[in-house]
């Protein structure tokens, strides 16, 4: 390899580096909103529950939802991936842990697919797992509430056509302190046992509120308002993940980048080094001709 091969490499190598450095950092900074934004959908998921509390402590409120009676129900899985790239098996990882979860709840056979992100959608129906719909999934926190309407919409289509008895939703998060995975979430329906602990729960107020709406239409709201908080959550934990999961990326490959630079820097070095030397050389080595020359006229 010549020098100016080498210093045309170096050159195109520091280029990248700078790319990828940037992306580290805009990975870096784009992962505060999202977590901003989960602790506003928890505090207002507080406020759910506190108003389901108090529609639970009503005597003559009685929850109507229907539980699930068999072992191997009929079940709707979410997918939530990402459509942008350099974040390694981020979609895969979905995928996988899915299959393997529902296989061993039994219920693979039973279960209907809705994806989000159409690189997830492909990886599930190359696993043939045939996803019902695929919904394309943006960069963006404007979008969030957008995409978990239509996925709602879809839910409740399915749910109506008694095609399914629970949701599950598969999705990335990643936790402060701990590296980022795969976990499951249920939708729907939401535990009895949890309902029915809501009327035990201390109210805050001085004193119960006073519910002068329909009290099924109230608690039929509330269950909207809740769903769309887990599944608007969920989406807005997975965008964080993949910021995160980009930024390790690229740290990764920030530091590959900076061991390939200082081997390449040494070599040049190097060869520069034996390329001065080799001058010399033949400088020396025709300075010495020169003067056997002198001394032979």
């Amino acid at each position: 390899m010549t020098l100016e091969t080498l210093n045309k490499r170096i050159k195109t190598t520091t280029d990248l580096r700078d790319i990828v450095g940037t992306m580290k950092m805009l990975s870096s900074v784009s992962i505060g909103p999202y977590e901003k934004a989960l602790v506003s959908l928890n505090e207002y998921g507080k406020t759910i529950w506190s108003a389901f509390i108090g529609l639970m402590k009503d005597d003559r409120f009685t929850d109507t939802m229907r539980p699930i009676h068999t072992t191997h129900p009929k079940t709707i899985a979410v997918l939530i991936g990402t459509d942008n790239g350099l974040v390694g098996r981020f979609n895969r990882d979905v995928v996988q842990f899915a299959r393997q979860d529902l296989t061993q709840r039994g219920i693979l056979s039973e279960t209907h697919f809705i994806c989000v992100g159409r690189r997830v959608g492909m990886l599930a129906e190359t696993g043939h797992l045939k996803p019902d719909i695929t919904y394309p999934i943006l960069n963006s926190l404007k979008d969030v509430a957008s995409v978990a309407g239509m996925v709602l919409v879809k839910i409740n289509t399915l749910l109506a056509q008694n095609r399914s008895e629970q949701v599950l939703i598969y999705a990335t998060h990643k936790k402060s302190g701990t590296p980022q995975q795969v976990r499951c979430l249920q939708l729907m329906p939401l535990p009895k046992s949890e309902l029915k602990r809501l009327k035990h729960e201390k109210w805050e107020g001085r004193s119960l509120p006073l519910i002068t709406a329909n009290r099924d239409e109230l608690f039929a709201a509330l269950i909207n308002e809740y769903l769309t908080v887990v599944l608007g959550g969920a989406l807005t934990a997975s965008l964080a993940a993949e910021h995160y999961t980009r930024m390790v990326n690229m740290q990764q490959a920030e530091k590959n980048i900076d061991d390939s630079l200082a081997d390449m820097n040494l070599t040049y070095q190097q060869l520069r080094q034996t390329g001065i030397t080799d001058e010399l050389i033949d400088i020396v080595s025709g300075a010495e001709s020169l003067k056997k020359k002198k001394g032979e006229n």
